[in-house]
């Protein structure tokens, strides 16, 4: 009996482990689609609440990505690991190689609707920066326009323009 409940212990691990979501940038993309097509449906005030909670689909590949919501004059909507930046004025906010990362945002929805932006960007507990791209995308509710993204570190522009050859990617590095 001890050997056939250890069994199903290793292979109940072994399949979590299977079975947990990677961060890519394709999943990137189609959360962010996924995030504006609630806002869309539901408003922003109940998709927000959708989107920040900590055990829904808006947190995922075990808690590395998740989305976050500003709006076009580059105030933040919603950050759901820093709530700290929420309400917070952030297009003078660049990275470590004067890339105004929240106006970029900004540039290419304005421009393309959506697109990738890379920058640079600590990792959480670093100090340092590194190689970081977003894919955000603008959705219009009620006259307000709101840009929606989702970032991942260690890919680089030439990284989705691979991947996604048809995607606009902001020429930032």
């Amino acid at each position: 009996m001890k050997k056939v409940l250890i069994s199903m212990i290793v292979l109940f691990g072994i399949t979590g482990i299977v079975q947990a979501e990677s961060l890519t940038p394709k999943l990137c993309k189609d959360k962010v689609l996924e995030a504006c097509k609630l806002i869309d449906a539901e408003g922003k005030d109940a998709a927000i609440v959708k989107i920040k909670d900590a055990n829904g689909p808006f947190r995922f590949a075990d808690g590395q990505g998740y989305i976050w919501v500003q709006n076009m004059e580059g105030n933040m909507i919603m950050h759901p690991i820093k709530p700290t930046l929420d309400g917070k004025a952030l297009l003078s906010i660049k990275d470590v190689n004067g890339v105004f990362l929240f106006l970029e945002f900004n540039n290419i929805c304005e421009e393309s609707g959506s697109g990738w932006v890379p920058y640079s960007w600590p990792k959480p507990g670093a100090s340092v920066g590194s190689p970081k791209v977003s894919f955000v995308k603008s959705v219009k509710l009620d006259g307000e326009i709101l840009v929606v993204g989702c970032g991942m570190y260690d890919v680089t522009g030439d990284d989705i323009r691979k991947q996604f050859p048809d995607d606009e990617v902001a020429d930032t590095e």
